[in-house]
């Protein structure tokens, strides 16, 4: 059997915000072109992980390993190296409001000079195609289409330099459920026609389940539960029961209690 290499390794990773310790020594690994979905409570450093990752927060300690290449405490160069090979679709689409759809689209391409604007706009408006937009949405304005539609463009900039890994950041956010699963079934699409590696936090199971290839839990700054995406409604792990249950009492109720009271 051919073993998979790893694409990303991350050792003793920790990350604190004063005297609050969000990551706490986490150790995970994502192997080359799966899907794999990270979930967790909101304020579990979810999102904090994921920055840490794309080089937007820089941990406090441990290591980021991309290829076998250390992200942390690089120069710019090599930083700027290893960002070539991401692609990110923030929460909320985080789109560029004064740019029209083609131009958010186009913007890695430009930025990096991967091509001139006028190649850009073509591959641009492909990539809005292969997310079920058309070439008359191209010179529209985000405040002009939907939620939805905005996470598809989103999901188009995020694809639009062929990266070799791909970032989600809760994708169904703020979208109905019809929407919701378009686009998870857009970027199951995308990663597979890549051939990209995909890492996904979400704290929507129904999503978690159609993306991932395995599931992991954050809970305490660690990974404390993962498997493949078939295996976490049969597992008997507490952490796991609460969080796909919505259970209040289980081995979270303290995280419960405190979010509570924010």
């Amino acid at each position: 059997m051919t073993k998979v290499p790893k694409k990303i390794v991350i050792r003793e990773l920790k990350n604190s915000f004063g005297s609050k310790q969000v990551l706490s020594g986490l150790n995970l690994d994502v192997f080359e072109g799966e899907s794999l979905v990270i979930i967790g409570a909101s304020g579990t450093g979810k999102s904090v992980l994921m920055k840490n990752i794309v080089g937007i927060l820089r941990p406090n300690s441990g290591s980021i390993k991309i290829d076998g290449e250390e992200c942390v405490n690089v120069t710019n160069n090599v930083r700027e190296k290893i960002s070539r090979k991401l692609g990110m679709l923030f929460q909320g689409a985080a789109l560029f409001d004064s740019l029209r759809l083609w131009e958010n689209v186009a913007f890695g391409l430009i930025s990096l000079k991967i091509s001139g604007r006028e190649e850009a706009r073509l591959k641009a408006i492909d990539h809005l195609k292969k997310v079920g937009l058309s070439e008359t949405d191209a010179d529209r304005y985000p405040s002009e289409i939907s939620a939805g539609a905005q996470k598809r463009v989103g999901l188009a900039r995020a694809i639009a330099t062929n990266p070799e890994i791909l970032f989600f950041d809760e994708p169904t956010t703020g979208i109905d459920p019809i929407m919701g699963e378009i686009v998870d079934g857009l970027i199951v699409s995308s990663v597979r026609s890549l051939g990209a590696t995909a890492l996904t936090i979400t704290h929507d199971m129904d999503s978690a389940r159609r993306i991932g290839d395995r599931i992991a839990m954050l809970y305490g700054g660690k990974i404390v539960w993962i498997g493949k995406t078939e295996e976490i409604d049969s597992s008997r792990d507490g952490f796991i029961q609460q969080f796909i249950n919505g259970q209040v009492d289980g081995p979270m109720a303290g995280l419960i209690t405190e979010n509570s009271s924010v």
